[in-house]
């Protein structure tokens, strides 16, 4: 071993940063971009049924309940829920900061009673796609409204 071989294995012990193989960046980052996809396709699909009514403790193509219709949209993408919104609640982790496909519960009386899609977080808020009994599929940001605002408890990942 020459000096030169010395002074890299060296400089290889007493740097802080630890050796990372470029498979496991190619991997961390092929995973953070299938993510992402599947929420951009979770959101999208969620979307496609803006307008559509309510239907109190059912889904079909003619209505849903909240958790109905999150059930439907997280099935198509093989992503199994349970069906009422409290237990869905149980499911996923818990998160601070809300990202597009993410679960948004809803409260009255201290007990999970709605739940929505979370679309996007901007300056305004939260924007949640939900199933209202009032107008059915819609959009809503929770911070510029204060029926739901007063009822928002917490944002879960469930993917």
């Amino acid at each position: 071993m020459n000096l030169f071989s010395i002074l890299i294995v060296i400089s290889t012990l007493t740097t802080s940063t630890p050796y990372t193989p470029v498979h496991d960046v190619v991997s961390t980052t092929t995973c953070v971009d299938k993510q992402k996809k599947k929420r951009r396709q979770i959101t999208e699909y969620a979307l496609s049924f803006i307008g559509t009514a309510y239907n109190s403790k059912r889904y079909s193509s003619s209505g849903f309940d909240c958790s109905g219709y999150v059930q439907h949209v997280y099935a198509q993408h093989g992503i199994a829920l349970s069906r009422s919104s409290k237990s869905i609640a149980t499911q996923g982790r818990k998160k601070r900061k809300p990202e597009s496909g993410d679960l948004a519960f809803f409260k009255s009386n201290n007990r999970v009673n709605h739940v929505g899609i979370v679309l996007r977080t901007d300056k305004k808020g939260i924007h949640v796609i939900h199933s209202t009994s009032s107008k059915g599929v819609v959009v809503t940001c929770i911070e510029e409204s204060d029926y739901w605002k007063s009822k928002f408890a917490f944002v879960k990942d469930v993917l």
